[in-house]
């Protein structure tokens, strides 16, 4: 009698940047991880020892915080180097990754007696040199020949195999996998043998211990800033240092995972010696920019893959630092999307790289990314290599900044609101070949704002006190009536005027008369506003007390009946219109069922055009009939950076295409770059892409993508805030960097613009380009209020002003003239709307 051979067992490997994962399917099916010391990830760390032997995995960790000099935590962010330097002893790195891959053959031999055939995971973007350098340090390791397997396809493999995802021959997924120390986002489509990779982007620059990194500097800013032991762990030297640092990194760690599964926590800052706590939306307000960025990538990919939404079956989730609940909430809201997450997601390539092996076993071809990050090559470029990194001395990715160095913020759209346009020659024709464009007629997009773990209406204590709010607003209504808290005189000036009750008084009575005199001039300095007429920079001239219940979200300005009025959206997903010189609410739109991510309101016809969006719906409608939209549909999930007319008609522009505003429908296609800031400004009578990426600020053609100016300079600190907009006559940028830095730049010229100025007052979350007295002013919004800066001169205009902190922080700003008179309205984190003089 004879036997077949059995079938030997398999390997599939996922070599990450923080940890290494092994899947083993035995001959009789069984599937399960390997473990090391215990676990199912080994740390990809590297220690050189003593000995001049590499160690690996979690005493290298151990070791590593002894002596840093000879430790490289992530060898796998070191793929393109050549030789990697641990402590006196020079390595090529091919045998530092090596080394990690020896321990796994180890521990799989030593698990099964001997080792069957070999996958390895790489990621898909990784050209022919990269791959060749993880087959031959496998080679090197004893694993033998191994297949190579994009890591998106395994991941797929994994969702679609293992748990039955159904997903239709012609259909396609994503793959979202944000790691340890790289993101990947690829679009993939089923075909007859397996999957094929459509696009396929990343940031090898990005990952969990760049959370961590964010976690880190947000407590040296905000515990014990004043403390000169935090030098000693941002910026350690001493051993004793070095092991302290190491200690509250993980700490930090340990943290913000134990904040994925509970609201709060607490830990113990190492050498301070002092305990800390923290909630789960201080993590998710100081990692949304990071998010925000991953999210950005992912709708590039989606676009350039080509596939409609409807073609898209899932989301898939993967990576250690998927599992944050913001991952999922932020992708859902952006994408319309809901994510496909799984428990343990750093399981899920490794054990799909089994499933895929037979169907992929040589290298997957991608194509170009659509928007390659921080690049600016037009879209038809060859994808160039990851860029070298620097060498590290510690398990860090980034060095923490000094503790009174302003704090990262939002990375976002940025759209200004000039008090008046710019006297600027009309904008020209399209260059040949161009789409028809049309000077902006507006602002577009706000800067998304750092969002809690749920709505405030949906919290407990939002459903607490629904009850009692229409009371509220009632009573408000009538106090603002009484107060006349935006009064006019006969002027028309806002917060001025004589209350009509006393001139109705009895004129018989000259002491009652007398005494009702003075009761009005007292209320009128108790309520704190200035009559406009009397107003200079900084004063509050009106304001809308809990004109929202939960926080203000946006605020755009406009005009009905030629009177300038305020539009406003909240957490309460209404959006009201409030007129800036009677005090009243002049209407509401109550067509959203969520938060708001786009609000944005530009002239049309002599008439103020609203365009409004939250996860689920998009309406149209006008300032003067909110009661009445002109279109409501689906929304999409493509991020608006524009709206205004467009060859005649209202629209929007996305990063690919111009959307007709009421019906939906494509006009023109556009080519915009991937940035960390993006908007669209008139520069010379064009419309060009002006933004922000690598540092630098840049000025693309939308028809090609391609730039249209020289070389800005290269910022020395990351830039925090950006905005572009028409003053003194020039298109100018505005550049806030995390040092406080305030930078105007001439964009026609690409050359600095005025004389840079330092506000060292507040951290600054967001900008504005705005014309006072014809010359250039930066309004800057920030953790503590607003602040003005003359663009030529570089000083700083006033005092601080609208001081909001804490948990009122301002959340959104606009601009408008009120009877002549430039004034800011501002949105807080508190309900309020408030309206506070520029000059």
């Amino acid at each position: 009698m004879s036997f077949s051979s059995p079938r030997p067992a398999a390997i599939g490997i996922d070599f990450g940047t923080s940890h290494t994962v092994a899947t083993i399917r035995r001959a009789d099916g069984r599937v399960h991880q390997q473990l090391f010391d215990g676990s199912p990830q080994l740390p990809s760390a590297v220690f050189m020892n003593d000995e001049g032997g590499p160690v690996v995995g979690a005493d290298a960790v151990h070791s590593g915080r002894r002596r840093p000099e000879r430790f490289e935590p992530n060898p796998k962010r070191r793929i393109d180097d050549e030789s990697i330097l641990l402590g006196e002893t020079e390595i090529p790195v091919t045998s530092v990754i090596a080394a990690v891959l020896s321990r796994v053959a180890r521990e799989c031999e030593q698990t099964l007696g001997s080792l069957g055939p070999v996958t390895v995971t790489v990621p898909a973007a990784w050209g022919p040199t990269r791959r060749h350098v993880v087959a031959d340090a496998a080679a090197a390791a004893g694993l033998g020949q191994v297949d190579l397997v994009a890591e998106p396809v395994a991941a797929a493999s994994y969702f679609m195999e293992t748990l039955s995802v159904d997903v239709r021959p012609g259909n396609g997924v994503v793959v979202y996998d944000l790691g340890g120390g790289t993101f990947d986002a690829t679009v993939l489509r089923r075909g007859p043998s397996g999957f094929e990779v459509l696009a396929v982007d990343g940031a090898p620059d990005l990952g969990g211990l760049d959370f961590d990194q964010a976690l880190a500097e947000h407590l040296a800013a905000t515990v014990q800033p004043e403390d000169e032991r935090w030098a000693r762990l941002t910026g350690p030297s001493e051993s004793a240092d070095l092991r302290h640092r190491a200690a509250f990194m993980d700490e930090v760690r340990q943290a913000k995972e134990r904040l994925s599964r509970s609201a709060t926590t607490d830990l113990t800052i190492p050498l301070l010696d002092v305990d800390t706590h923290l909630t789960r939306g201080q993590l998710e307000e100081v990692c949304a920019p990071l998010v925000m960025r991953t999210i950005r990538v992912t709708q590039g990919v989606i676009r350039e893959s080509g596939l409609a939404k409807d073609q898209i079956t899932a989301l898939f989730l993967v990576g250690a630092a998927s599992r944050m609940p913001l991952v999922a909430t932020k992708l859902h809201r952006e994408l319309g999307i809901a994510p496909a997450a799984i428990e343990q997601p750093e399981l899920a390539v490794s054990e799909g790289g089994l499933a895929a092996h037979q169907t992929v076993s040589s290298p997957v071809s991608v194509p170009s990314p659509a928007l390659p990050p921080q690049t600016a090559a037009p879209q038809s470029a060859v994808p160039q290599p990851t860029p070298v990194l620097p060498p590290q001395d510690t398990n860090q990715t980034l060095p923490l900044m000094h503790p009174s160095a302003p704090q990262p913020t939002p990375q976002a759209v940025l759209h200004p609101s000039p008090v008046t346009q710019p006297a600027m020659a009309a904008p020209q024709g399209p260059p040949p070949g161009s789409p028809p464009l049309q000077y902006p007629q507006g602002p577009a997009y706000p800067a998304p704002q750092p969002e809690p773990a749920a709505p405030w209406i949906k919290s407990k204590q939002g459903l607490s006190v629904v009850g009692a709010a229409a009371a509220v607003v009632v009573l408000a209504l009538a106090v603002l009536i009484g107060l006349k808290y935006l009064r006019q005189d006969d002027t028309g000036d806002l917060a001025g005027g004589a209350d009509p009750q006393t001139e109705e008084s009895s004129a018989g009575d000259q002491n009652a008369s007398s005494s009702n005199g003075e009761n009005q001039e007292n209320a009128e300095a108790s309520d704190g506003l200035v009559p406009i007429a009397d107003a200079v920079t900084g004063d509050l001239v009106g304001e809308f007390p809990q004109a929202h219940v939960g926080a203000v979200t946006a605020v755009e300005t406009g005009t009905v009946d030629n009177a300038p009025v305020a539009i406003t959206a909240g957490d309460d997903y209404i959006v009201r219109v409030w007129d800036l010189e009677s005090g009243e609410k002049e209407g509401e739109f109550r067509g959203h069922s969520d938060t708001l991510d786009v609000l944005t309101a530009f002239d049309y016809e002599g008439r103020t055009l609203v365009f409004s969006r939250d996860y689920g719906t998009e309406a149209v409608w006008y300032a003067d009939d909110p009661e009445h939209p002109l279109a409501t549909r689906d929304a999409g999930y493509s991020t608006v950076y524009w709206a205004g007319v467009w060859d005649g008609v209202p629209a929007y522009m996305t990063d690919y295409e111009v959307v007709q505003l009421v019906n939906g429908q494509k006009i023109a296609d556009v080519s915009t770059e991937y940035a960390d800031f993006t908007q669209v400004e008139d520069v010379d009578g064009y419309l060009r892409q002006v933004g922000v990426s690598e540092n630098r600020v840049f000025v693309n053609d939308l028809a090609t993508g391609e730039s249209t100016t020289g070389t800005f300079d290269q910022l020395g600190y990351d830039v925090t805030a950006f905005a572009a907009g028409g003053a003194a006559g020039k298109a100018l940028g505005l550049t806030v960097t995390a040092n406080g830095s305030v930078q105007g730049w001439h964009l026609a010229a690409a050359e600095p613009y005025g004389t840079a100025a330092m506000e060292l007052s507040q951290a600054v979350t967001r900008a504005w380009i705005v014309e006072l007295q014809s010359e250039a002013t930066a309004l800057l919004q920030g953790d503590q209020g607003l602040s003005l800066y003359d663009m030529e001169d570089g000083t700083q205009i006033g005092e601080l002003f609208a001081a909001h902190s804490g948990e009122d922080l301002v959340q959104d700003t606009a601009v408008i003239e009120v009877t002549g008179h430039p004034v800011a309205v501002t949105g807080s984190a508190g309900g309020d709307v408030e309206v506070w003089s520029l000059e």
